[in-house]
């Protein structure tokens, strides 16, 4: 028999901006449904994804979702994975530190590690995780909901755990009057649809990361070429995600994958040596806290506007119902390197 693990106080580490909020209450009670405004959630909208612990917004990128005319935001709440003693936890869980902007919808979303569907029964914490979510909502005046995303890499070995948990969690959102929807990975489209209401079909991590001969991870379009002939068949309704994110892929000097870097600057000749589409460690020197020794390489990648478009034109005719295009992520540094046309068009729809 599965063993079932101990969600570990699931609702006590709720980050609120107002008041605190008691595991009791978090446990015990549901959100009051008033609070949440619901209405046609089939309609589209610019979207784009907000991926941080820490919800503050900067005044570009004010700007920025008034200059595109951003209607959703989808805001990551928190992540379940495992504490110390290999118990499923909700971790870095978000802190409202601004207020949301009005006018927009907000879509809660909930990463969900697949490790732990491997390992545990997740049904019994299922509407506690939806507790949780309407709880933070309440709290930190998060009004404008008629939406709850899951996002899970679930497989076929994870695939009756994980539905089994979206069919609780939807039947208790429909409650409020609040759809679910889940992510879909490329490789999910040959896959059985999840029991959700909506599917944002993630068009990024096409390639191997970890494999030294990808050229790029982030996207390819001839990667999505793969599976776009799927849609053909695949009944789930479904928005579409593009990437504006980039980050460097770190290799040992024989080659093994090491982890992602985020913060690793290219154009610094004192560090790195550019050969080929690769840069090579010059120097050994430490970053985000790990130490790159001479002779490592660095593989720089980035979301690039060409792959989208050609994307878009691969993915968009095939999709069978009206849909939402969304950005990962709300994240100015990454999205001032495109002009607002280029944004333009990453929303405009084919």
């Amino acid at each position: 028999m599965k063993r079932i693990c101990y969600f570990f106080i699931l609702v006590c580490i709720c980050a609120c901006r107002h008041v605190s909020v008691s595991p009791e209450t978090e446990l015990l009670s549901t959100a009051d449904s008033d609070s949440i405004d619901t209405g046609d959630v089939r309609q589209p909208h610019n979207a784009v994804y907000y991926w941080k612990t820490v919800f503050t917004l900067n005044d570009e990128e004010k700007l920025w979702l008034a200059d595109h005319q951003i209607g959703r935001l989808y805001i990551r709440y928190f992540d379940i994975s495992f504490d110390a003693d290999g118990n499923p936890v909700p971790i870095a869980t978000i802190r409202f530190t601004d207020p949301v902007p009005e006018g927009l919808e907000i879509v809660p979303t909930v990463f969900i590690d697949n490790d732990v569907f491997k390992r545990c029964d997740m049904t019994p914490y299922a509407l506690r995780t939806v507790t949780r979510i309407l709880t933070m909502s309440a709290t930190n005046d998060v009004f404008n909901i008629k939406e709850v995303q899951l996002d899970c890499d679930w497989t076929k070995t994870t695939e009756s755990e994980w539905f089994a948990f979206a069919e609780i969690v939807r039947n208790e959102l429909q409650k409020h009057e609040i759809m679910l929807s889940s992510t879909i990975r490329l490789h999910q489209l040959n896959m059985p649809t999840p029991p959700v209401d909506r599917g944002v079909l993630m068009c990024y991590n096409t390639g191997i990361v970890r494999s030294y001969a990808t050229g790029n991870s982030i996207l390819s379009a001839g990667d999505v070429a793969l599976y776009a002939k799927r849609l053909k068949t695949y009944t789930l309704p479904l928005d579409i995600a593009y990437p504006t994110f980039s980050w460097a892929v770190w290799f040992n000097a024989i080659g093994a994958f090491q982890t992602l870097l985020r913060e690793v600057n290219p154009d610094d000749t004192n560090l790195t040596r550019r050969i080929s589409n690769r840069y090579t460690v010059k120097n050994g020197f430490y970053q985000e806290g790990k130490y790159l020794a001479a002779g490592d390489e660095l593989r720089f990648e980035f979301s690039d506007f060409s792959e989208i478009i050609k994307s878009k034109r691969l993915l968009e005719p095939l999709l069978m119902n009206d849909f939402s295009v969304i950005l990962y992520h709300l994240d100015y540094n990454n999205l001032s390197k495109y002009t607002p046309d280029e944004i333009n068009q990453m929303y405009a729809t084919f």
